[in-house]
């Protein structure tokens, strides 16, 4: 008797069993369908282009100097495969929204160092850091738990030749209207870039009695939050906040006074 008890309850329990394994199998093809549904529908209106401008505010890495608050011009074009997002823009192998995707990419480096901007006296002596711009290339994949990205790249405008390379995640939410999309990442940047932004060499260390630093591959952390809405259907705010953490080697840099940085920006703009 107790034995006939045991085997009906175990053949009640692989039946359960099996109902969750095809429960969940279905779950996860529908998450899976509806992110690559988002992701395509990011750009509904293709060979849609915008033009506006935008507020940016960011703190600086550097020894007494101060943040920088800049208005940017957005110009923006969502094609099939071709897009523009203000200073950035990209090429896919495959159309928007393909649940994996090569992207060749641009993107201007503002990053800079301007002495004069420094309110201490060694640091004014160093050499200027300028912008750049990098290109690389992207691996998109859509998975059941958000968007990942691995981008590898180097600095095209030949100011320092280095190298860098990115994880990141992220998650768009999208409604009528509106999206908003968290998002994380570790950038890792070889020693060229690193010392481009960081280091100071023995002819700066000699000359403005800032100790030398040589900086090696390291990166930092990100977390990110982006987001839009509509308040027309030609007109859309964007917003964005971004918080960094450098981390390894360079938080001995005897440049930096911050090793975290939190940037924000506010921006309008009319689709077309």
């Amino acid at each position: 008797m107790a034995c006939d008890y045991v085997q009906s309850y175990a053949v009640l329990l692989i039946l359960w069993l099996y109902k969750v394994v095809i429960v969940s199998k279905l779950i996860s093809r529908s998450v899976f369908c509806l992110l690559v549904l988002f992701n395509s529908s990011a750009n509904a209106k293709i060979s849609q282009w915008s033009l506006g401008a935008a507020a940016a505010y960011s703190p600086s890495f550097y020894k007494e100097t101060p943040s920088n608050a800049t208005i940017i011009p957005m110009v923006g074009y969502e094609g099939e495969h071709l897009f523009l997002r203000g200073f950035s823009g990209g090429y896919r192998l495959k159309p928007v929204g393909s649940p994996q995707n090569i992207i060749f990419r641009f993107v201007y480096d503002p990053r800079t160092f301007k002495p004069n901007d420094s309110n201490d006296a060694a640091m004014q002596k160093l050499d200027e850091r300028k912008s750049t711009v990098l290109g690389g290339m992207s691996y998109q994949m859509v998975t059941h738990i958000g968007i990942i990205e691995l981008t590898g790249g180097t600095d095209v405008g030949r100011t320092h030749n280095g190298l860098y390379a990115e994880a990141a995640w992220r998650l768009p939410i999208r409604g009528r209207g509106w999206a908003i999309t968290p998002s994380l990442g570790y950038s890792y940047n070889s020693e060229k870039l690193n010392n481009h932004l960081y280091g100071v060499s023995n002819e700066e260390a000699l000359r403005t009695g800032v100790d030398q630093f040589n900086a090696d591959w390291d990166g930092q952390f990100f977390i990110g939050l982006s987001t839009y809405f509509h308040i027309t259907p030609n007109v859309r705010v964007t917003g964005g906040l971004r918080y960094v953490n450098l981390e390894g080697n360079l938080e001995n840099s005897p440049m930096i006074e911050h090793t975290t940085s939190s940037t924000g920006s506010v921006g309008i703009v009319y689709v077309f």
